[in-house]
C-alpha cells in the first residue's frame, strides 16, 4: 500500500470487477504462426468462458505482441478469475480442459500460472496432505535430530514435551481469538 503500481492495481480490480486472484495461464503452441491459426482466438475464449465473470486478455483482442513468442509460435492469454483469495484456491481444471478440447488441431494446449502450477504438483488434488501426515513427518524428523544432538532416548524426552505442550497451547490461544473476533465482527455488523 502506498506504492504507484499497488494503487494502480487497486483502483484496476475496483473498476474490472476482478484481478484479486492470481491469473489462468493459458498457452498454445503451434508449428507455425500461432497468430494465423484458425480458431486459436475461439479456443481462448472458450476457456476463458468455463468460468463465469472472468476476464481475458490475449494478442487477439488487445493486439499486444508480448502475448507472442519472438518466433510467433506460441500465443498465451491471461484468464483473470474473479473472486477473493483464500486458502482453499481456484480450480483450474475446467479451463485447461476446455482449452484442450478447442484447441485447434496440431496445436498443443497448456494452462499455468500459480494455480495450474499447483494442480499439477498436487496431481489434480485440491488439498494437500493432511495436518496428521505433515505432523508425523515432522515429528519423526524431530526425533532423528534430538537422537543425533543428545545421544539418548531420555535427553530427547524434555525437548518433546516443551514442543508438545507449546504447540497445544498456540492452538488453544489461537482457537480462542478465533473464537472472539468472530463473535466481535459479527456483533459490530449487527449494530449498523
Amino acid at each position: 500500500p502506498g506504492y504507484a503500481a499497488y494503487e494502480a492495481n487497486v483502483r484496476s480490480v475496483d473498476e474490472l470487477g476482478n484481478g484479486r486472484v492470481g491469473p489462468f495461464v493459458a498457452v498454445l503452441r503451434a508449428d507455425g504462426d500461432i497468430a494465423r491459426v484458425a480458431g486459436a482466438e475461439e479456443a481462448f475464449e472458450r476457456a476463458a468462458a468455463v468460468t463465469p465473470g472472468a476476464r481475458l486478455s490475449s494478442y487477439f483482442n488487445t493486439g499486444d505482441e508480448p502475448y507472442l513468442s519472438p518466433d510467433r509460435r506460441v500465443a498465451f492469454a491471461e484468464i483473470y478469475p474473479p473472486g477473493e483469495l483464500s486458502f482453499e484456491g481456484v480450480r483450474v481444471e475446467p479451463t485447461g480442459a476446455a482449452l484442450k478440447a478447442t484447441a485447434p488441431p496440431g496445436v498443443d494446449a497448456y494452462v499455468t500460472g500459480i494455480d495450474g502450477l499447483y494442480a499439477e504438483a498436487a496431481g489434480g488434488e485440491q488439498e494437500g496432505p493432511s495436518v496428521l501426515v505433515e505432523t508425523v513427518v515432522g515429528g519423526v524428523g524431530a526425533l532423528v535430530i534430538l537422537l543425533f544432538t543428545f545421544g539418548a532416548l531420555p535427553a530427547i524426552a524434555m525437548p518433546l514435551v516443551v514442543a508438545v505442550a507449546s504447540i497445544l497451547n498456540t492452538f488453544t490461544l489461537v482457537w480462542l481469538l478465533t473464537y472472539v473476533t468472530t463473535s466481535r465482527s459479527s456483533s459490530s455488523s449487527s449494530w449498523r
